[in-house]
């Protein structure tokens, strides 16, 4: 029984002494913490902008832009540099940046810096024409009177009908006035009628001798 007891305690001592020793993970690499300034920028066309893209990181670094004409569409790029769009990494004392000359309203969209394959939030950019103030005068007088036409033309098409059809009662009215009653008594006096009998009024209605020798 006691040499059972040893021989346990010395397998537990070897297994204790073949345990390896657990070493702490390996830090993992940790994406860049990249911000663009401004969020967003509204200017008139014929201007120049900068966009910053501020990185934590130590360069050397990979800086890209891209750019998108909508917030959820697929970017476009890398953006290569020309006349209208100069780019510049990151360096000791100034993050990275992309500047724009002369921008037109083509230009409005989103850009988008990544670093090392980490792509930053985005810059929304809007381009704005040129106004013309007297020519925006001229515009709203003309759409004031082209107003104030179509008013006066649905006032006529709604007056019209109803004019029309009071002058059509009116006619009608007329043509089925009732004409005046004819008396074949009309003209007589009075006295002569006086004491008469109805049916002696007849010889009252008949021409005289002195008119017929008259009218002959």
């Amino acid at each position: 029984m006691l040499w059972l007891l040893v021989g346990l305690c010395g397998l537990a001592l070897v297994n204790l002494s073949v345990v390896p020793t657990l070493s702490p993970p390996a830090a993992l690499p940790q994406a860049p913490r990249i911000s663009q300034k401004p969020r967003f920028y509204g200017v008139k066309a014929s201007r120049s902008l900068v966009i910053y893209c501020v990185c934590q990181l130590e360069p050397p670094l990979q800086v890209d832009w891209f750019r998108a004409t909508e917030w959820n569409q697929k970017a476009e790029g890398p953006l290569k540099p020309d006349d209208k769009a100069v780019m510049q990494g990151k360096t000791e004392r100034k993050p990275a940046f992309l500047l724009l000359k002369n921008v037109s309203p083509s230009d409005s969209g989103f850009y988008y810096c990544q670093v090392n394959g980490t792509r930053g939030a985005g810059t929304g950019l809007q381009v704005m024409r040129h106004i013309n103030v007297h020519k925006v005068q001229q515009r709203s007088k003309v759409k004031d009177a082209l107003i104030i036409l179509q008013t006066l033309m649905l006032a006529i098409c709604v007056v019209a009908p109803l004019l029309r059809r009071y002058t059509l009662a009116k006619k009608e009215e007329a043509i089925y006035e009732e004409p005046p009653k004819e008396h074949i008594y009309e003209g007589l006096m009075v006295e002569m009628c006086e004491g008469a009998l109805y049916e002696d009024l007849s010889t009252y209605a008949k021409p005289s001798e002195a008119q017929a020798l008259w009218s002959s």
